[in-house]
């Protein structure tokens, strides 16, 4: 779990230099990517319309990831990373985005914008609508996972019974069962089938990627459509048709959404996998290394003077990638834990007495409120930070030798070759 940074007593931070950044972050606030027809068949009621397509990125979306851009920008400016008052030399900025999906594309180009405010910065990418297997490495092909092997840890990381609701997700399941479908789940209702928080569970192998179908997958996925309502700003009475349009509500429900991510991203041997071209990707940044195949034909080049390194995914490669390293946290003020725009930043700096560099783990996020309103953060309104151990490190940082060796070890070894 993050807690609070501890005092290092091999070196002073006072003695630190900034010199590399390298951000993995999800992207803005999106439509559900179900659509509204199929959301129904799982609930009492219609829900809202949304002004784009499923899974598309809002406007409101793009405003609140440029917000965050804006904010770290400025942040890295102060810290010496990045020329004060000037748009950045060229090259010191990178910003690579998942090509796959409009919603990575978009957030990687507003990110982009907001690093850099007025400069012209561009995102790079794949083609449009390519598939970029940096960020799905297992069913990519790059890293593939034996299903057997897979199913047997989703099943283990569950207690034994993929059809177990764990006792400590059950009041959130309830609570979202009164949000979404009361009619539907009350005792004696009929269908029975109709309450998406029956019937059977089922650990599943779609083309590489596995997946479980049952009750808490589809009460993760209604609960985050739900979330999306509320920080996409639709009124409150809108939100849950009003029984989750509060911080409280939402906060009862989430914890489905998290276990249901948790299980099928963070456990280790399916995290080890689809993470780990990301992992390498990391790690190559950190080092200022070249990139490696089979990461150089999907990722074009970084370029030798950028300074920070911009990766913009999914919440799916914030979980999988924190599961390989072991991190884990809790976001004061936001019930999700890889909520839109989150982002793991791997900080390097030298100490310029021993010259000696490390890297440390930050995650900056937007609380739930500020995600809703697209606020503006400013050093008197900041970004939400949670400073991150490295439990592989046994502290709150690593050198950067010791972290490119502990990703190397996590990462199985057909994957690093």
């Amino acid at each position: 779990m993050a807690g609070p940074v501890r005092a290092d007593t091999t070196a002073s931070a006072s003695h630190e230099v900034l010199e590399r950044v390298v951000m993995l972050s999800r992207h803005g606030v999106r439509s559900p990517t179900k659509g509204l027809a199929e959301l129904r068949r799982l609930s009492d009621q219609d829900w809202p319309a949304w002004p784009v397509d499923r899974g598309i990125l809002t406007p409101h979306g793009a405003d609140a990831i440029r917000q965050l851009g804006l904010y770290l920008g400025a942040q890295y400016r102060r810290r010496g990373l990045l020329a004060a008052d000037s748009c950045p030399a060229e090259n010191s900025i990178f910003v690579w985005g998942d090509s796959g999906d409009q919603r990575t594309r978009a957030s990687a180009q507003a990110l982009a914008e907001g690093l850099a405010p007025g400069c012209g910065l561009k995102a790079h990418g794949l083609a449009p609508d390519s598939p970029d297997v940096l960020f799905d490495a297992a069913s990519g092909g790059a890293c593939p996972m034996d299903a057997d092997e897979a199913t047997k840890a989703v099943i283990a990381a569950n207690g034994g019974d993929i059809a177990t609701v764990p006792a400590s997700v059950a009041p959130a399941l309830a609570a979202l069962v009164q949000v979404v479908a009361p009619k539907a789940c009350a005792p004696g209702a009929t269908p029975a089938s109709a309450c998406f928080a029956t019937g059977p569970a089922k650990v599943v192998d779609k083309g590489g990627e596995v997946k479980v179908d049952g009750p808490l997958a589809r009460g993760a996925m209604l609960a985050e459509s739900i979330f999306l309502e509320y920080v996409q700003g639709m009124p409150a009475d809108q939100v849950g048709w009003g029984r989750a349009g509060t911080p409280q509500a939402l906060a009862a429900i989430l914890p489905v959404h998290d276990y249901q991510a948790d299980l099928t991203r963070r456990t280790p041997y399916i995290a080890s996998h689809n993470g780990a071209l990301l992992a390498r990707q990391i790690v190559a940044g950190v080092t200022g290394g070249a990139v490696a195949a089979p990461l150089a034909p999907p990722l074009a080049p970084v370029p030798a003077g950028a300074r920070l390194i911009s990766i913009l995914g999914h919440d799916t490669n914030l979980s999988n990638v924190a599961g390989l390293l072991g991190l884990d946290w809790t976001l004061p003020g936001q019930p999700d834990k890889t909520a839109p725009d989150t982002t793991l930043a791997f900080e390097v700096s030298r100490d310029t007495a021993t010259g000696k560099r490390y890297v440390r783990v930050a995650l900056y996020y937007q609380t739930l409120e500020d995600l809703r309103q697209a606020a503006a953060l400013t050093p008197a309104h900041p970004a939400g930070k949670v400073d991150l151990s490295l439990p592989a490190c046994g502290g709150d940082r690593c050198t950067v030798e010791d972290f490119a060796t502990l990703v190397r070890k996590a990462v199985p070894a057909a994957c690093w070759r």
